[in-house]
């Protein structure tokens, strides 16, 4: 069990992979670094999922990078105790079960970025964000980073939420007053 107090790097992209971890409470980021040195926001991770389990298996370096984010607990599974886990038929159908609904999602956020309207995306990522505590600890700008927008279209979008009672602003906090209106902003139009 690990504690993380502060943003810890759990895996490194291109790196192998200690084993796999899975979250015990908080959140963990996934990011790749491009060859040109962007740093792209995959997804975030919740409390019961895992990460690094396709690597740990499949023996290779890590795809993307994890950052456990503050006030944090993970499990990890060391790798050799992935080697003796892969003999077990369940474990490996429950590794690529997590990998496809992983690949589901994935290709829910990039029909998000490529069809949604701005403001959609917005509260898609927070709808998805705030999946395990209502309150979610970003920067305005972090989520514009994760959005694919300006600072200044998050603020306008975030105020017309609040603005309908969906949500609370506070400095590095968005607390969703209302999950069912959130939803409501980014199904409209689909």
């Amino acid at each position: 069990m690990q504690t993380h107090t502060q943003a810890t790097e759990i895996l490194t992209q291109g790196e192998k992979p200690p084993g796999f971890f899975i979250i015990a409470s908080g959140s963990v980021e996934i990011a790749y670094l491009t060859e040109d040195g962007q740093r792209a926001i995959i997804t975030h991770l919740s409390p019961g999922e895992a990460l690094g389990e396709p690597e740990a298996v499949g023996d290779v370096p890590c795809v993307s990078s994890a950052v456990a984010r503050p006030k944090t607990v993970t499990l990890l599974c060391p790798i050799n105790k992935v080697k003796t886990l892969m003999k077990c038929e369940l474990f490996v159908r429950n590794v690529l079960r997590a990998y496809v609904m992983r690949l589901h999602r994935d290709n829910q956020f990039k029909a998000i970025d490529q069809f949604q309207p701005v403001e959609q995306r917005i509260s898609s990522y927070l709808w998805h964000l705030s999946e395990a505590d209502n309150v979610v600890r970003i920067s305005q700008s972090y989520l514009a980073n994760v959005a694919g927008c300006s600072r200044q279209t998050v603020n306008k979008a975030l105020g017309r939420l609040r603005d309908d009672g969906v949500i609370a602003i506070r400095k590095e906090e968005i607390e969703i007053l209302n999950p069912a209106g959130l939803g409501s902003q980014f199904t409209r139009g689909s």
